[in-house]
């Protein structure tokens, strides 16, 4: 049987929010007390202080080289060197979870769990609607200076746009011996897409500065429905 593994990648630097892997490290660890089919724990960091929380709740350390601890590291980089250096099999799955996403469901990673298990799959993303529709969006050619579209087209009514989605590392997994195949953000085109109920996505908000935290804690959505 593979074995589930949940991956916490907690740098110490952070440009918006300092600190604030530190800050939101409990609300993820506290779900994971929640969840018993995690075989392992792992937090990537080159924090002494999460190392030091992480340790506290009996979790694994991957110490995160500072050439991964940068802001302009992709995650791919960081599970390259989790999987070189922690002993994992390429049938394993890992879990990827981003401290400031700090609302969980446990259903949510439940149903993910029979998904990745039944076969079906390599990697798994939660995908959410695209905020601004890509056939609006455009840029400034730097040579012309004229605006140009991204996607070519002369739609003009908003009930014939194609459906639009983005990915959203709320719920995600991968099979550790794919991830040659995935890119950066982890994704491929054979990504199964996990979508998610309205009310699910409004309580997505990650806080990446502070009036993401004030606009959190104005919303009083809750940290999880562990229970469910």
């Amino acid at each position: 049987m593979p074995r589930h593994i949940a991956v916490i990648p907690a740098r110490m630097g952070s440009k918006g929010f300092k600190f604030k892997n530190r800050k939101f490290f409990c609300f993820t660890a506290d779900f994971l007390d929640t969840v018993e089919w995690f075989d392992r724990v792992i937090v990537s960091t080159d924090d002494p202080v999460v190392e030091e929380y992480a340790r506290e709740r009996g979790h694994e350390v991957h110490q995160r080289p500072q050439a991964l601890a940068g802001s302009a590291v992709p995650i791919h980089a960081v599970f390259e060197s989790v999987i070189a250096g922690m002993d994992i099999h390429p049938d394993d799955y890992l879990w990827l979870f981003y401290l400031p996403v700090l609302y969980k469901s446990r259903r949510h990673f439940e149903h993910a769990r029979g998904i990745v298990e039944s076969g079906r799959c390599d990697s798994l993303c939660t995908f959410v609607p695209a905020r601004s529709h890509p056939y609006n969006c455009w840029r400034r050619d730097p040579d012309s200076g004229k605006m140009v579209q991204y996607i070519e087209n002369d739609c003009f009514r908003r009930q014939d746009l194609p459906d639009a989605w983005v990915h959203y590392h709320y719920v995600y997994s991968f099979r550790a011996g794919a991830l040659p195949t995935l890119n950066s953000e982890m994704i491929n085109a054979d990504t199964h897409p996990y979508f998610l109920d309205e009310t699910t996505r409004d309580r997505l908000i990650e806080i990446d500065e502070p009036e993401d935290y004030e606009r959190w804690k104005a919303a009083g959505y809750p940290t999880g429905d562990h229970d469910d």
